[in-house]
């Protein structure tokens, strides 16, 4: 008997144990991403031009864009499903800042919105990982890589 309770005993203590790791995997799938983040050793202004020309550059539309508050949203083409009614868009949520002068950081939420043929209406997922991140911030490297050229140009002709 002494054995069949703590044997119990133990059962219970393993089971409550493994409900709180449970618990928070669960609370972190529902709970919104963080956004990527990347700093830049370049003033605020550079920054937020190389990121809305980064923008283009992965076919995406400007849309917001505020730059002396750092917002800037961009809207990827709507593709078509498989099915009638289906649509994919993507949206990407800029929010440039400058914390000390030369250092800006980039943050970057993608949100996927999804439409189906059912008709329910559309979901807005913010999404944790995808590979339009990287190539966004490649795009950013390199409009930023374009512009210090271009200013460097600049300077040797003067």
């Amino acid at each position: 008997m002494v054995r069949t309770v703590s044997l119990l005993m133990a059962a219970w203590f393993v089971a409550l144990t493994g409900c709180e790791s449970v618990s928070e995997r669960f609370q972190e799938r529902l709970a919104p991403p963080q956004p990527q983040v990347r700093s830049y050793p370049y003033d605020q202004e550079t920054v937020f031009g190389a990121a809305r020309s980064a923008l283009r550059t992965i076919d995406f539309q400007v849309g917001k864009s505020g730059a002396a508050q750092g917002i800037l949203t961009g809207y990827s083409r709507i593709r078509g499903g498989d099915s009638f009614g289906d649509a994919r868009q993507y949206t990407l949520d800029i929010r440039v800042r400058s914390f000390s002068p030369g250092e800006t950081e980039v943050a970057v939420v993608l949100r996927q919105q999804d439409e189906t043929s059912a008709f329910v209406g559309a979901t807005d997922i913010a999404v944790r990982e995808h590979g339009l991140y990287d190539s966004y911030f490649a795009a950013i490297e390199l409009a930023l890589r374009n512009i210090t050229r271009a200013d460097a140009a600049r300077e040797s002709q003067q």
